[in-house]
């Protein structure tokens, strides 16, 4: 998935935004999110008489995402010199980025597509 993201900071006095301290950056990444099964958790069971094996699957569940460095991309990169975008504010954005990649993801049918590759494969 490909998710934008914007990081935007400024100062404020009294809850008033002070014009010409807003620091915004939007920029993208493609972030790898992948989901499947722990296979731990999966349990079969034989039936002698009829010869049948019964899979249980858990529940779907997101294994990782990975941002991919190289695909970032800057759209908009304006800083004022009166309020700077930290280190600690970096780190906040891209833990958002990551969590609304695998939101973005799941809604888009990744646990679906899991579910249906997991039934094709034990078919």
């Amino acid at each position: 998935m490909t998710v934008v993201n914007v990081v935007e900071d400024s100062r404020e006095l009294f809850g008033v935004t002070i014009p010409f301290t807003t620091s915004k950056y939007i920029y993208s990444y493609n972030v790898n999110v992948k989901a499947g099964y722990n296979f731990s958790d999966i349990t079969w069971s034989v039936d002698e008489t009829t010869k049948v094996i019964t899979v249980t699957l858990p529940e779907v569940e997101v294994l990782s995402s990975e941002i991919d460095l190289d695909s970032f991309v800057v759209y908009l990169e304006d800083e004022s010199i009166f309020d700077q975008i930290t280190l600690e504010d970096n780190n906040e954005a891209m833990a958002e980025l990551k969590q609304n990649a695998i939101d973005n993801a799941i809604a888009n049918g990744l646990y679906e597509n899991a579910e249906s590759n997991a039934k094709l494969i034990l078919n």
